[in-house]
């Protein structure tokens, strides 16, 4: 009778404890907002150009992105989207569900991206291997840093560096050249009279390299042989004898007359200018009837570009003018009862890029002028008989030519360490007293200057 006492009891308590055990089993109520939304808003990390695929908690309805400029955010499912990076920026992107809640926020970060900077580094370490360049992806452009021995490996790897920028962007340049990078250029420019050419039978040719000339100043004698040649000045393809020794033992006969020495230092890949002369003035016409006044240059002047290529060469773009004033071509203006005459110039350019060592010479010649001039000569009173006149008066015809000839030489240089080293050419002078200004006429003396110290390290004007 127990066993029937019991069944009642147990299928009560069997009812009492059934609803307890279906919740267990279905687990507590979600909450959307809290599943939603993480305690903290995530961080996506992209490259510009590339995207990601960010998974929700749950489908959403609407996406949104602060700055599409920076990202953009797309849909790929219904619980999926992609953002996709723009531009290097910084923006925020978030997901709604269709009840307007949020689901998932995100602060996006777009950096530039990386692709142009790998290819550049690697085609760098191809190009010059063993060199430390670095090439790294900055907003706007790309950045080129590192060192380099000669300037014309900075230019290689920079032109190679902007083959790999997107358009629009920029290379930014912090390579450091470890070699000399300054230019010296000795120009010389000379005039010599074609008459005296033909009476002693100048030839300027040069048949050797450049930098080691045969030159010849010779007697109507072909440079076949330049190192066995008769004549007053000749030099031979020894490499001993340039164009300066040969230039100053012509103006020392007053054979060349030296017009300019002109002597610049340049950065490479910089321009460097010169001018010896002066202006005149041109009047200009404007508008309204109203005239201004503009000032033209002219004498000697000097332009050049140099470039150190490999460790010895320099490529060098240079552009010698001499100009000068004539009354040939000169323009006459009337105005007012006052007339204003305009002189014309004659000029004589030239413009070359070449390549050639430190301390090697080129020669530019064949710039030649003609000019002629009549000059009458008479008695006074006689000559201004008529008829009878004209045997008192006499007229010469002067023909002048003349012959410009360019020597040009750079050099490899650097600035000194210690101004102390270098010395000015006065050093050692002094005015003389009242005994050797007397007797002697001078009115300088030369005085025993300190000898120079030995320079403990560099040089203060290197030539290589």
């Amino acid at each position: 009778m127990r066993p029937a006492s019991m069944q009642p009891a147990s299928m009560l308590l069997a009812l009492l404890l059934a609803p307890g055990l279906a919740a267990a089993q279905r687990g507590p109520a979600p909450r959307p907002q809290e599943v939603a939304v993480p305690s903290q808003p995530g961080a996506l990390l992209l490259e510009a150009g590339a995207g990601r695929v960010v998974t929700l908690p749950a489908p959403a309805a609407s996406l949104f992105a602060a700055d599409p400029k920076v990202a953009e955010v797309r849909p790929a499912s219904p619980t999926s989207l992609f953002v996709f990076g723009v531009a290097p920026g910084r923006t925020t992107i978030a997901a709604m569900d269709a009840t307007g809640q949020p689901l998932a926020q995100y602060q996006v970060m777009v950096r530039p991206g990386s692709f142009g900077a790998e290819e550049a580094q690697a085609a760098l370490n191809r190009l010059l291997p063993g060199r430390a360049l670095r090439v790294e992806a900055r907003p706007g452009g790309l950045l080129l840093s590192g060192s380099v021995a000669q300037p014309a490996e900075a230019e290689q790897a920079l032109s190679l560096v902007r083959g790999f920028a997107a358009a629009g962007q920029s290379v930014e340049n912090r390579l450091a050249v470890e070699g000399p990078a300054q230019v010296n250029l000795r120009v010389r420019v000379a005039e010599v009279s074609r008459e005296v050419t033909r009476q002693f039978g100048l030839d300027w040719q040069a048949m050797g390299s450049i930098g080691r000339f045969a030159i010849g100043a010779l007697t109507n004698n072909s440079l076949a042989d330049p190192t066995n040649l008769p004549g007053r000045y000749s030099a031979g393809y020894n490499g001993a004898v340039n164009l300066n020794g040969i230039i100053d033992a012509l103006a020392q006969d007053r054979l060349i007359n030296v017009l300019a020495e002109p002597n610049l230092t340049a950065l490479s890949g910089e321009t460097a200018s010169f001018l010896v002369g002066g202006e005149f003035p041109i009047p200009v016409g404007r508008r309204y009837d109203q005239i201004s006044i503009e000032f033209k240059q002219y004498g000697i002047s000097l332009a050049f570009v140099p470039t150190v290529m490999q460790p010895g060469r320099i490529s060098l773009r240079v552009r010698p003018e001499v100009s000068e004033l004539s009354e040939q071509g000169a323009i006459r203006l009337s105005a007012d009862n006052s007339s204003l005459q305009i002189p014309a110039l004659t000029v004589r350019r030239a413009e070359t890029t070449i390549e050639l060592g430190s301390g090697q010479s080129f020669a530019i010649a064949g710039l030649m002028q003609d000019s002629q001039r009549t000059t009458g000569r008479a008695v006074p009173w006689m000559g201004e008989v008529p008829v009878l006149g004209a045997l008192f008066r006499s007229d010469r015809f002067q023909r002048s030519e003349t012959e410009l000839v360019i020597v040009v030489t750079p050099y490899l240089v650097r600035p000194v360490s210690d101004p102390a080293a270098l010395r000015s050419p006065a050093a050692g002078q002094a005015p003389a007293d009242d005994a050797e200004r007397i007797l002697l006429f001078r009115q300088f003396a030369r005085r025993d200057a300190p000898p120079l110290p030995p320079p403990p390290g560099d040089a203060g004007f290197i030539l290589r």
